[in-house]
């Protein structure tokens, strides 16, 4: 009777090919999403399986031995092929279906309205969509993509900025015609209920201040979980919201929203498409990459 092969702990092998390939813990950290420490403690625990030294310690860096170097000759071509394995298999299952991960107002307002386009584009293509304010986590998750709102990418991930935030001062057509008048000036917005969403707690205050009114009193809120549920609100009447104007944009176009003042403010954060880098290659990464670009 065969025994079972005895196999070093593979959570510790991936962190060693990691470290080793990029000569440092703690980028190897920052590949994986763990502390140096961690990564340290990893290949700990492998040498301690395999009863050898793979790494010299050195001062601020870190070398691989000669059976190091003799390990890592192995083990990172045959990861590879794992991975390689994994991804055909994926790939033959489910590359007909690209599964997405954005904040929900950002998929509401943006996103759902435009996937007619992706299906015309792409028909043979299914999309699966995943709405969250907390960002993806792509080696647990099963998402292929991303949109994330920021100032930059994400490190380590690939991927293409999509369009930039820009702040404006919106209201439903019947609320100016209630007050007479085409524009709200400036000083005047605060004798209104302002609107906005208790995830964006800084947005009047920076409208304000760019507007140079940094110390104007503002009482008169109503507050939403979401800038959804806010920019409904506006369109209902209930007062003066701030938006994000790229998810505003069709109400506007369309009637149900105004701009209430000329001012459009520019923040420092956008939306980015993301994904890993490994998965670019693939058929449906290329399809949202070129659909997305094209929006």
């Amino acid at each position: 009777m065969k025994t079972s092969r005895r196999l070093p702990p593979l959570n510790a092998v991936r962190a060693f090919e990691v470290a080793a390939r990029l000569q440092s813990f703690k980028m190897a950290g920052e590949e994986l999403g763990v502390t140096p420490g961690a990564v340290s403690r990893q290949i700990e625990a492998l040498e301690d399986s395999l009863g050898i030294r793979l790494f010299d310690r050195l001062h601020r860096k870190v070398d691989l031995t000669a059976s190091g170097r003799l390990f890592f000759g192995e083990v990172s071509p045959a990861l590879q092929r794992i991975a390689n394995a994994a991804e055909a298999l994926w790939e033959g299952q489910e590359s007909r279906v690209l599964r997405i991960k954005l904040p929900p107002t950002c998929a509401i307002r943006w996103l759902v309205p435009r996937l007619a386009r992706f299906h015309a584009l792409f028909p043979d293509i299914s999309v699966q969509v995943t709405t969250s304010h907390e960002p993806v986590d792509f080696e647990r998750e099963p998402i292929d993509a991303a949109i994330y709102w920021g100032e930059a990418l994400p490190r380590g991930l690939a991927g293409q900025r999509l369009f930039g935030e820009q702040l404006a001062i919106v209201c439903s057509p019947k609320l100016l015609a209630r007050h007479s008048c085409s524009q709200i000036a400036a000083n005047a917005l605060p004798k209104h209920v302002l609107l906005h969403s208790f995830r964006r707690p800084d947005d009047w205050r920076f409208w304000f201040s760019a507007a140079g009114l940094p110390d104007v009193a503002l009482d008169r809120f109503l507050l939403f979980e979401n800038s959804s549920l806010t920019y409904q609100g506006a369109i209902d009447g209930l007062g003066v919201a701030i938006a994000q104007l790229a998810f505003v944009s069709d109400d506007l176009r369309e009637g149900r929203l105004v701009i209430a003042n000329d001012q459009i403010v520019d923040t420092t954060t956008a939306y980015f498409l993301t994904y890993p880098r490994e998965r670019a290659h693939l058929a449906r990464i290329r399809a949202v990459t070129q659909w997305l670009g094209s929006v």
